[in-house]
């Protein structure tokens, strides 16, 4: 007895006291199927309902177009099942039948009209009919250009080792994922489209892509795809959500044209060859890239071009085998968070800012943004060979006047443009030195005599001054001849005589010097300068160390 008329049992006979015995049921086991008889029992509907739709839907196609060849038959029959209609004589890829580049000799038997691809995606009733994985095609011939433009369709679009000749129009349509893989296109036009998924086109040879204000939920995926068009992509303005893929041997021999384009995660080039005599390579101007921009293991020529003048990217991820000859680099305005991967090293950068034309070697924002980056990363000592590169390419190339470049060379050599301010320290010793020798000289010749009347009549004649006098020390004279508002009681007690000179004769490095004749006129002169480069120096060296004369 089934657990239904048990229970009708119960209650005809008016069982309502709790304490009446009930009725055992048969185990579930006897009265429910397995989880494995229900699949199987769902499998078998499943595809009852399929095939209905596809006689239903083949009645339909036939009503729209007329007599359907073999190819376009086995289309709208295999449309309600997941599954890739393969119209070619193997399945097999990579079976010679298949071979794009002969597909202009594939006849009648593998051709199939656009019009029925674009009506299975998008009539209303035709729709409903195809299964939610979308039309998918391999192995055909497709006559004219497929036209999906301006057509609105929740079914993904497969093509697979087919040959497009015409091209394919998806101008401002709303589509779900279209996928090309392994095929042979004309010019794919998809401007302004919406697609709700991956935009692929992988594998294939496909010739110019226009992708101008398009919108791509998911990835644009080029890998192993080789570009023939005199323009092969023009994604200007477009945004992709999700990845730019260029990977896997991706080929073009002209510009792909990313101009205010926004992706929102990474623009990769990686394993991709940019051949050809003419102009190459990427422009990303005025680009933003939330993610990473690789650019690695890159087969350049000559003409090959990356411009990323205004963009900006998450981090940047290159090597030194990828970066473009000379003259073909254009970083101005480039602004990038971190470098992920490839050189790090100040040298390795600098090397790289100079890839860009001589013209833009005096634009001081890549080499900031370029210091700020290795500042950050916690190489100072980087950052500030950057900053010093910056104003040593300024005072070469810039356009500055005689006075200008000589300040700048004496910053360079004074302190390092503010960016090694200690380097000041060695002037100041070097002069100090030196002072204090020719000092001595100038002591011991009586040049420099006291300043008190009664002290220099007593030095002029005997050659000592008074014993209550401050004797005179040529170090400590120059120290504080040197060093401003410094007063060490020397310079205010001892003055080289300008109205006298002396014949001196001195020893260096044991050997004894020819006599000379040393006029008190040059050394107050030296004394002067001295004075001047420590009021010069000294003033550097602060303000090289409180960072106020750097140009960050």
């Amino acid at each position: 007895m089934s657990i239904r008329a048990a229970t009708l049992a119960v209650f005809a006979l008016g069982v309502t006291s709790i304490s009446a015995p009930f009725f055992a049921l048969p185990a579930a086991s006897d009265t429910q199927p397995s989880a494995n008889a229900r699949a199987v029992d769902q499998e078998q509907a499943s595809d009852s309902q399929q095939a209905r739709n596809a006689a239903v839907l083949e009645d339909k196609a036939r009503a729209s177009f007329g007599a359907l060849s073999p190819a376009e038959l086995r289309l709208v029959r295999s449309a309600p099942y997941r599954s890739l209609a393969w119209i070619g004589p193997s399945s097999d890829p990579d079976d010679a039948a298949n071979d794009t580049s002969k597909a202009q000799s594939w006849g009648a038997e593998r051709t199939i009209r656009e019009a029925l691809i674009r009506w299975l995606l998008s009539d209303a009733e035709a729709s409903k009919l195809v299964h939610p994985s979308g039309v998918g095609i391999a192995g055909a011939r497709i006559a004219q250009a497929l036209d999906l433009s301006y057509i609105t369709t929740e079914l993904p679009l497969t093509i697979v080792q087919c040959y497009v000749s015409d091209g394919l129009e998806l101008g401002y349509a709303h589509l779900a994922t279209v996928v090309l893989r392994g095929s042979r296109t004309g010019a794919i036009n998809a401007d302004q489209a919406v697609i709700r998924g991956d935009l692929a086109l992988s594998q294939g040879r496909y010739e110019s892509v226009s992708l101008f204000r398009a919108e791509i939920d998911g990835d644009l995926d080029l890998r192993a795809a080789r570009l023939v068009g005199d323009d092969p992509l023009s994604a200007v303005e477009a945004k992709v959500k999700g990845d730019a893929l260029f990977q896997d041997g991706f080929q073009t021999s002209g510009v792909l044209d990313f101009r205010l384009a926004h992706i929102d995660r990474s623009l990769s080039f990686n394993d991709a060859v940019f051949t050809g005599t003419r102009e190459n390579g990427l422009n990303a101007e005025r680009a933003v890239i939330d993610g990473t921009l690789y650019w690695v293991k890159i087969g350049l020529g000559a003409h090959t071009e990356l411009d990323l003048g205004n963009a900006r990217v998450g981090s940047l991820w290159d090597d030194r085998s990828s970066w473009p000859s000379p003259g073909n680099l254009f970083l101005v305005g480039f602004v990038y968070d971190d470098l992920t991967g490839g050189p790090s090293d100040a040298a390795s950068r600098l090397a790289w800012l100079r890839l860009q034309p001589r013209s833009m070697w005096t634009q001081p924002q890549p080499y900031r943004r370029l210091a700020r980056v290795l500042r950050e990363g916690g190489s100072d000592a980087g950052a500030s060979e950057i900053e010093i590169a910056r104003e040593d390419a300024l005072a070469r190339y810039g356009d500055l006047g005689s006075v200008e470049r000589a300040w700048k060379f004496a910053l360079w050599a004074t302190i390092g443009y503010g960016y090694r301010p200690l380097r000041a320290l060695w002037w100041i010793l070097l002069f100090v030195i030196v002072g204090a020798i020719l000092f001595q000289w100038g002591y011991r010749a009586r040049l420099i005599a006291p300043t008190e009347p009664e002290a220099y009549e007593s030095f002029n004649t005997t050659g000592e001054p008074p014993p209550h006098y401050p004797p005179f020390s040529s170090f400590v004279y120059s120290l504080e001849n040197f060093l401003p508002v410094v007063d060490l009681h020397q310079g205010a007690y001892w003055r080289p005589n300008p109205h006298h000179s002396s014949a001196l004769s001195l020893s260096l490095f044991g050997r004894r010097a020819e006599p000379t004749r040393m006029p008190a006129r040059l050394l107050r002169w030296y004394l002067w300068v001295h004075i001047l480069a420590g009021w010069t120096i000294t003033p550097l060296l602060f303000a090289g160390l409180s960072g106020l004369l750097r140009n960050d």
